[in-house]
């Protein structure tokens, strides 16, 4: 078996054990020719042998360059699959195209790669990455929101596409792992000029950690006013963030909205 990389092991990255976890996880993605797919932490290209099957071009990113040799040479006279030495976090995406993520990366950048991908000027059609089940639960605010998740939904929907046995790495991860996927909807919740409003009163709304919402937007929605939209929304009268559902934020950001058109 090949030696590990340095950095590989100093960033707690864990390898697909083989060509059909791969071949399982891309199907998960729901990719389809001929799909541009950037490829974040491609490693030797296992996984990036399995997308090609189902995208038109890949550009596989892998920073350690003993890896990215071995992916150059494993695709040696592929056209369709273009090897870059590089980070992830330089990596120059598409101005216009429509492009798709996939990425196995270390789990300590998953932060790093989701925020970079969410906030991006052209925004990814969808994203699939291999993260902790800890970490999806936080980017895609299942069980709870969370402001990270709030703040992403009106431009994605988020689910668990699929979950990884721990065997299916090498070496196995401490913690249970899944495949997250965030679709680009078709049409913004919210406008993109009113994003940077957007941002700021879910940052409010989430200021003072499991403090209630109804006292974190005082400053925006008066008493009067959040407790006739709280009752519409079915918001209790003191709530946390994390138990009031995006739909239910998008519901108070109207409101909001609706209250400094009257001022």
């Amino acid at each position: 078996m090949p030696r590990r990389s340095p950095l590989a092991t100093t960033l707690s990255q864990h390898r697909l054990r083989n060509e059909k976890v791969a071949e399982r996880i891309v199907t998960s993605t729901g990719l389809s020719p001929p799909a541009l797919v950037y490829e974040f932490g491609a490693g030797e290209g296992t996984l990036t042998a399995a997308i090609l099957g189902r995208a038109g071009k890949v550009v596989a990113i892998e920073r350690d360059r003993r890896l990215w040799q071995r992916l150059r040479g494993r695709f040696d006279g592929e056209p369709r699959v273009r090897p870059v030495l590089g980070d992830f976090r330089e990596a120059r995406l598409p101005r216009r195209d429509r492009y798709e993520v996939v990425a196995n990366l270390p789990f300590a950048h998953t932060s790093e790669a989701m925020r970079l991908l969410l906030g991006a000027r052209n925004r990814p059609r969808s994203i699939h990455l291999i993260v902790s089940r800890d970490a999806a639960m936080r980017w895609g605010g299942f069980g709870e929101e969370t402001m990270v998740s709030v703040l992403a939904k009106p431009w994605f929907e988020f689910r668990v596409a699929l979950a990884l046995r721990r065997r299916d790495f090498v070496p196995p991860p401490r913690t249970d792992c899944v495949l997250l996927t965030a679709r680009l909807r078709r049409q913004p919740l919210v406008a993109a000029p009113e994003a940077g409003r957007w941002n700021d009163f879910v940052r409010e709304g989430f200021s003072q950690g499991r403090g209630s919402v109804r006292r974190n937007l005082a400053g925006v929605l008066g008493y009067e006013q959040f407790k006739r939209t709280a009752r519409s929304l079915g918001i209790e009268r003191d709530a946390r963030p994390g138990v009031v559902s995006f739909e239910q934020w998008l519901g108070l950001w109207r409101a909001a909205n609706r209250n400094g058109r009257r001022q």
